[in-house]
């Protein structure tokens, strides 16, 4: 966890690498807090030393893992990566919103942006965190989400236009093959459009090694209790792994020396 001292600092340097104002780059980092680190943070206070053991120890013995200190930190990066992935997706949605000045309507419909000109254009999104993450029915549920709602915008005499986004790892912009209406943007162009900023999505990759630290603050007195458990249970005098119980964990609160 931050200090206010550290957060005003850590706000100024996503500020740097963003290229946002000030309070914008407050509102992202403070989105990441919330979206990320706290959920990680409540996550790894629910899981116990010992129940590192129900994944086959194998997984890491074969990779060269002898200590306590080795197994847990890997078994937990291991965990850390399935949990954080759907995090990242929604702070990065969330990233969208602040930097665009949009909003998230409901409805299906993840980001909504009015333009302003002659006319003014409301721009309707559905977001995908990558491109294979949604299967046909639910790329079919997005596509029926944006139409529906552009039919009551435009039932209201609005100029609308629809957007398939991809936060990371789309190459291209294309029409959509179910609505050739429905343009699907490559990943740095959907970044662009909502920043106005050409390398958006690398400064942002950059500002996420910044705001590591606010993973790492808010886990580590959380890791430091599930190494001490592991090793309570699992380690010898030089915390090193002991095979044995590692074969068979015991039921009780900790193995017998």
């Amino acid at each position: 966890m931050s200090t206010p001292g550290d957060r005003e600092q850590l706000n100024q340097q996503v500020q740097a690498v963003l290229g946002v104002a000030l309070a914008t780059a407050a509102e992202i980092v403070q989105a990441f807090d919330d979206v990320v680190a706290k959920p990680l943070q409540l996550n790894l206070s629910t899981k116990k030393g010992r129940e590192l053991a129900k994944r086959n120890p194998m997984i890491y013995t074969v990779r060269g893992t002898t200590t306590v200190d080795e197994w847990v930190d890997r078994a937990l990066a291991d965990w850390e990566t399935s949990a954080i992935e759907g995090h990242i997706g929604t702070w990065m949605e969330e990233v969208a919103r602040i930097v665009s000045g949009g909003v998230k309507p409901g409805s299906g419909v993840d980001l909504q942006i009015e333009r302003r000109g002659i006319p003014p254009i409301t721009e309707l999104y559905a977001i995908q965190a990558a491109p294979n993450t949604k299967s046909a029915g639910g790329s079919r549920s997005d596509v029926d989400a944006l139409r529906r709602a552009a039919g009551a915008l435009r039932a209201g005499r609005r100029v609308v236009e629809l957007y398939v986004a991809v936060l990371h790892g789309r190459s291209k912009t294309a029409p959509s093959g179910a609505d050739p209406n429905i343009i699907k943007l490559a990943s740095d162009a959907f970044w662009e459009k909502v920043s106005a900023i050409p390398d958006f999505r690398a400064r942002l990759l950059k500002a996420s090694t910044i705001l590591a630290s606010l993973v790492a603050g808010r886990a580590a007195t959380e890791v430091a209790r599930i190494k001490a458990e592991a090793t309570e249970i699992f380690g010898d005098a030089q915390g090193n792994l002991r095979l044995d119980v590692l074969t068979n964990p015991p039921a009780g609160r900790q193995a017998r020396r």
